[in-house]
């Protein structure tokens, strides 16, 4: 296992460069030029606008500023924004904790809810149980977020008044405030995950129960908790271990729509406040920062498929 992580941990690093290569790149050829930007548009000096140029280093070659680019983000330098003058490491290290939040109790939510009814759907086919799961994974496929968020804001904030509605507490300001706040936002979030959770994990335990080994240790007179959960299910995990992994960047951009909907101060706000502002520092921050959980959720995922499935390791 000490092998299979180091070998994995290795591949990160071309990964990370070649990521932070599309980022630099794809911002640079955004339409507009920051300098001008920053100066105060078009009216402004030519001497300002290349005063502006050399402070933010657009005036070297375009390797010379991705090699900066790579440096400086090495070292946790992400630059300064230009619409705050603020640091764009400050910037996310406010931002930051409000979106893993949110992204840690939607994939709880999600297993919570995916987990219990794909194990009873797999287990009586085409029962009351399978047609629940079913709506679920049709339903969070087919309703959109916001819609979905707005249904639990009238109905647990403005009709029954249970939880709030907007804004965000810290969880070091207080815990249970904390909690309250995400509960709304993580649970349309788990809903939109768990949909299809639920069809994999469901499909890959009805096809482990139907196989051998199954009848083998159900006639040996193995209880079915221990048929089920320690062998069927785990051997079943795979395949929803690689879909949770999979659904990480789907999460962080369903956070963009959910953030506007509950005005959470998260990094989803903040990528479409720089987009507008035309901030390529934050811009930049932001996407490397959402590669980087990405390669990490990746890395994270190949671990646990490797202590599923043994044979892994060895590839």
């Amino acid at each position: 296992m000490l092998t299979f992580t180091i070998r994995r941990l290795l591949t990160l690093v071309p990964q990370l460069l070649v990521a932070a290569l599309v980022v630099f790149v794809l911002t640079s050829l955004l339409p507009g030029d920051a300098a001008i930007a920053r100066a105060g548009g078009e009216s402004a000096t030519p001497e300002l606008i290349a005063q502006y140029r050399a402070q933010l280093g657009l005036d070297k070659p375009l390797v010379e500023r991705f090699i900066d680019f790579v440096v400086h983000a090495a070292t946790g330098d992400l630059g300064i924004s230009f619409s705050t003058s603020e640091p764009v490491s400050d910037i996310l290290l406010r931002k930051v904790p409000v979106t893993l939040s949110l992204v840690l109790l939607g994939f709880i939510f999600a297993i919570l809810i995916a987990l219990p009814l794909a194990t009873i759907a797999a287990l009586h086919p085409r029962g009351i149980a399978d047609r629940i799961s079913l709506a679920v994974a049709t339903s969070g496929i087919a309703i959109p977020n916001f819609w979905f968020a707005i249904l639990l804001v009238l109905l647990f904030s403005l009709t029954l008044r249970w939880l709030p509605a907007t804004s965000y507490v810290p969880f070091s300001t207080d815990p249970l405030q904390w909690f309250l706040h995400l509960l709304l936002p993580a649970i349309t979030l788990g809903h939109a995950l768990a949909a299809e959770l639920t069809r994999q994990l469901r499909a890959s335990l009805g096809d482990h129960l139907r196989r051998d080994y199954v009848r083998t240790m159900r006639s040996a007179g193995l209880s079915e908790i221990s048929v089920v959960g320690k062998h069927a299910l785990r051997s079943a995990l795979g395949p929803a271990v690689t879909t949770l992994g999979l659904q990480v960047p789907i999460a962080i951009g369903t956070c963009v729509v959910i953030e506007a909907v509950f005005d959470l101060p998260g990094i989803g706000s903040q990528m479409v406040q720089a987009v507008f502002s035309r901030d390529i520092q934050v811009l930049q921050g932001v996407i490397l920062f959402t590669v980087l959980l990405v390669v990490v959720a990746s890395f994270l995922t190949d671990l646990a498929y490797a202590l599923i499935n043994p044979k892994v390791r060895v590839q």
